[in-house]
């Protein structure tokens, strides 16, 4: 069924004199004149064949069918104006969207995302968690985090965080195998003891016993896990020795959950970078965002620095 619907613009003018009790004070809101306004209002009258307003000289005064139909056409151009605030919200929201891997993204991005938003209010973050390399074409990927030597092509990298990575355990395990926090550090014969967990590859602790100065020590191998978040769980739970990043494990280790077990570390020329494309070099977000990441790692617990790697395709 159509609508019956009389001119809109005239029932703007009406709605106006009748709101603020006079045709000069719609003419101001409206941006119009006097006479503009006068017009819309009798054309509307004509319209409906009656009159809204008892005019005595400049006052004017609503009839009752003047006051019947002010109530619902207010709230129709309250419900208008209300949809274009939100549209008009929607259409100065920018979006950014991030990739990283769920131990980056949960230990190091969404703890500090507040932050951001303080400084970029009117950016959406949308944070996707991946452990491949985006190709921010198909992905709608715009930056990502990853672990690596920062040689990708066709992207700029920015080593926000070395790769170095020394072993960690739960105060509990310690207590269980007879150590105290007091014998700390342990030796490499005394880890060795203790289960040891790993991520992605049991060579990791082959290769930190080798830097300890103990190539070859046997060792009692745990589960093979590929996500540091997880890694770290494993060990808050007491169920091992991980070999971590202290960056990832910030948290942890400044409650006391985790502890450190030796000084020693495996110092890799890998590290973690935010990689976007060429294409998005200048973009303004995209700046604002690493510029975010660099203040936001270099605070403590953080290992940003900028060591930059611009790549051709």
């Amino acid at each position: 069924m159509s609508r019956q619907l009389p001119p809109l613009t005239a029932l703007r003018a009406f709605e106006a004199a009748a709101r603020l009790g006079g045709v000069s004070k719609a003419a101001d809101e409206l941006h119009v004149t006097h006479a503009a306004v006068s017009h819309q209002i009798r054309a509307l009258e004509d319209w409906f064949g009656l009159s809204l307003f008892d005019r005595a000289g400049r006052q004017i005064r609503l009839t009752e069918a003047g006051a019947k139909l002010l109530s619902p056409v207010s709230a129709a151009f309250d419900g208008i104006a209300s949809a274009v605030a939100l549209v008009c919200e929607d259409a100065n929201l920018k979006v950014l969207t991030v990739s990283a891997a769920p131990s980056v993204a949960y230990k190091l991005l969404v703890p500090r995302l507040g932050s951001f938003a303080a400084t970029e209010p009117d950016v959406e973050v949308h944070l996707h968690h991946s452990v491949t390399l985006s190709n921010f074409v198909s992905d709608g990927v715009d930056v990502a985090v990853r672990f690596g030597r920062g040689n990708w092509p066709g992207t700029v990298s920015k080593r926000i965080m070395e790769g170095f990575a020394q072993p960690f355990a739960s105060p509990s395990l310690l207590q269980s195998a007879g150590h105290a926090l007091a014998d700390l550090p342990l030796t490499p014969e005394q880890i060795a003891d203790l289960p040891l967990h790993h991520e992605d590859s049991t060579e990791y602790w082959r290769t930190w016993f080798e830097t300890a100065g103990a190539p070859g020590l046997r060792f009692r191998s745990g589960a093979v896990f590929h996500d540091a978040a997880s890694i770290l769980n494993v060990a808050v739970a007491g169920q091992g020795v991980v070999l971590a990043r202290p960056a990832l494990a910030e948290s942890e280790l400044s409650s006391g959950m985790l502890v450190a077990l030796s000084d020693v570390k495996i110092e890799e020329d890998a590290g973690y970078y935010l990689v976007y494309p060429h294409s998005k070099a200048t973009d303004p977000l995209i700046r604002s965002f690493e510029a975010w990441v660099m203040t936001e790692l270099a605070q403590p617990g953080g290992r940003a620095s900028y060591s930059d790697k611009a790549l051709a395709p």
